[in-house]
């Protein structure tokens, strides 16, 4: 009887912010062991996620991963990689194929000699705080200024106007408080006041009409536009994270999400926000005083 190996997968999610990859198990390929050519394998898994693996695959896998988004941020990148070969009737390793398609692969190598770490999903999930990214975003601030020069219950009434037909005017605002975990991360809070508040200014119109309804009057009809970080769903829109500190205002760009895991609302400030930043922007600079 001929041998088998048993050759396993996982996706390996980069977060850069972390100096770690992820890796989420992702199937099993056996193959006779006089057929196996690390060369090809590896060739296989050059090609990218997206022609190597079914679609089906990748999508069950970013699901599994999202809850991590919360926390780290989107991944950078996402890379295959072999995880394991051995022979498929004993299950014994076989560590030696698996160092000689690491060298000729080079990725992981090249991803440990810049201090990433490499860790399976369950215990990045158990151990999440550790990874957070220690940051300072006030580089983030779209708008920075003293709170008796902004008017506040202008912008306010002015975004509910312009968002009635799409989103209730008591959610707008919405009380948030600061994650103790991370400084880009709020929940919704039912405290009457505090010094956060989320505003939002493009929300989904799918249930009605077609397009991203903005708090600039402005529909976005072509859903494959530059939205950079962001996503706007039907459970999901994006909108301005302002703190009061110290007598001045700051404006971020936000996701915020009505619907996790765990029933919380959360609303987390983005890096990039693709062509909604300059309309968030304009939008908020008429109402400086």
């Amino acid at each position: 009887m001929k041998k088998q190996l048993e050759i396993d997968y996982s996706f390996g999610y980069v977060f850069d912010k972390s100096k770690l990859i992820v890796m989420y198990p992702v199937g099993t390929n056996i193959i006779n062991e006089e057929e196996y050519e690390m060369e090809v394998e590896v060739a296989f898994l050059e090609d990218g996620i997206e022609v190597a693996f079914e679609e089906s695959d990748i999508k069950e896998a970013n699901e599994v991963i999202k809850p991590l988004e919360t926390f780290l941020m989107k991944p950078n990148k996402i890379i295959p990689f072999v995880t394991s070969i051995k022979y498929a009737d004993t299950k014994e390793e076989l560590p030696k194929l698996v160092k000689e398609f690491d060298e000729e692969y080079e990725i992981k190598e090249n991803y440990i000699s810049k201090g990433y770490e490499i860790k399976d999903i369950y215990h990045v999930f158990e151990n999440v705080a550790k990874y957070i990214p220690k940051e300072n975003i006030d580089t983030l601030n779209i708008l920075k200024i003293e709170s008796d020069k902004f008017d506040m219950d202008s912008f306010i009434k002015t975004t509910r106007i312009n968002l009635d037909e799409a989103v209730d005017a008591n959610l707008i605002p919405v009380n948030m408080i600061k994650s103790s975990l991370t400084n880009r991360l709020f929940i919704k809070s039912d405290e009457k006041e505090t010094n956060s508040k989320y505003i939002v200014f493009a929300t989904d119109i799918s249930t009605y009409s077609t397009g991203i309804l903005c708090a600039n009057k402005e529909v976005v009809k072509d859903l494959n536009v530059d939205m950079g970080d962001l996503e706007i769903s039907n459970t999901r829109d994006a909108g301005y994270l302002v703190e009061e500190v110290d007598g001045y205002l700051t404006f971020k760009i936000a996701n915020y999400n009505s619907q996790t895991g765990n029933n919380r609302q959360v609303a987390q400030i983005v890096d990039y926000s693709g062509v909604f930043k300059p309309m968030m922007i304009n939008f908020i600079y008429q109402f400086i005083k």
